[in-house]
């Protein structure tokens, strides 16, 4: 699918607060507005300010709005940790973007500003080179759920290949950076079998992954639209089936949420944490999308960023959350 680059000047402030779950309290970027990876099951293509299918909305004026903002002597609370990609990709593959987004991050980088980012596009060798000097301020997630070929086709056809993000991860390792790889959304019956998994964590363990965070896919309306839309109807008929006795109810922003049964998940989370377990593999289960079963944050505290405490040292992925 072709996309548009429209490029656009952003208004108001470069960062804003996060509202919800493990995002709450946390300063947050995007570095565009839409975004050309176009998966399939993509919660932001139904926000209502989503650009037109077709189209990705680039701030060009983000370094300049972001330098000022850091600058300003008079802002009340400094700037401490900065998450990316609440909405979008900022590793999407065309080079404005990607120019954009290397000016954002070393200007946050070298003001000693900690940033977090969720990717399942190609990080270039520029940015390994940025990192590689400022390797404790960066928390990293890499999007990876499956290396089926079959699965990629359908539900993530713009995006890098499973061997490119391994690479990612790989090159991170390298220089210091050991990510947490996000299997989301783990897709009932298609991504969740045993000899699937198996083969997703030994190549994990072979690149050097010690966690991983799960979660299975949940929908709200206009992903079921767009499930149903752009999947095969066999696969959708297959996904819906297992929502089908579910009742739509509020989790995170979204007013109308479905999730898989709860009894599902919990089988399902064991199933694969014993796995991983065979390859030295820690998982943890995301809170935001199962705040019905015992979870756990994906960020760190914002408390402890701001005494200073890196997530590495005090293992701040593995806190617990009980909820109800």
């Amino acid at each position: 699918m072709k996309i548009n680059i429209i490029e656009r000047q952003k208004r108001g402030s470069a960062l804003s607060r996060g509202t919800f779950g493990c995002l709450k309290g946390h300063y947050s970027l995007n570095v565009t507005v839409g975004c050309c990876l176009s998966c399939v099951y993509c919660y932001a293509r139904a926000y209502p300010q989503a650009p037109p299918e077709g189209e990705v909305h680039l701030f060009t004026n983000l370094p300049l709005l972001l330098k000022k903002e850091l600058d300003n002597p008079r802002r009340r609370s400094p700037v401490d940790y900065v998450i990316f990609n609440t909405a979008s990709d900022c590793f999407q593959p065309h080079p404005d973007i990607l120019k954009i987004t290397h000016e954002v991050t070393e200007l946050l980088l070298t003001r000693g500003v900690s940033i977090a980012f969720l990717t399942k596009g190609f990080i270039p060798p520029r940015f390994i080179s940025l990192f590689k000097q400022h390797p404790k301020q960066l928390y990293v997630q890499i999007g990876l759920v499956s290396l089926s070929p079959h699965y990629t086709s359908i539900f993530e056809p713009q995006v890098p290949s499973p061997e490119e993000r391994l690479r990612n991860i790989e090159n991170l390792v390298s220089i210091g950076i050991t990510p947490l790889v996000r299997i989301d959304p783990i897709v009932p019956f298609l991504t969740d079998n045993t000899r699937e998994l198996e083969r997703l964590f030994e190549k994990l363990h072979l690149s050097g992954v010690k966690t991983v965070s799960l979660s299975y896919l949940h929908l709200r309306p206009a992903i079921a639209r767009q499930l149903s839309r752009e999947l095969p109807v066999t696969t959708y008929k297959l996904i819906e089936s297992l929502f089908a006795t579910q009742h739509w109810r509020a989790v995170g922003t979204s007013t109308k949420s479905k999730l898989v049964p709860a009894p599902f998940r919990q089988k399902g989370y064991q199933r694969i944490t014993e796995i991983a377990k065979t390859y030295g593999i820690k998982t943890l289960v995301c809170r935001c999308k199962n705040p019905d079963i015992e979870a756990q944050i994906c960020q760190p505290s914002h408390n402890l960023i701001q005494k200073g405490y890196r997530a590495k040292q005090l293992n701040l992925f593995s806190t617990p959350i009980q909820t109800s």
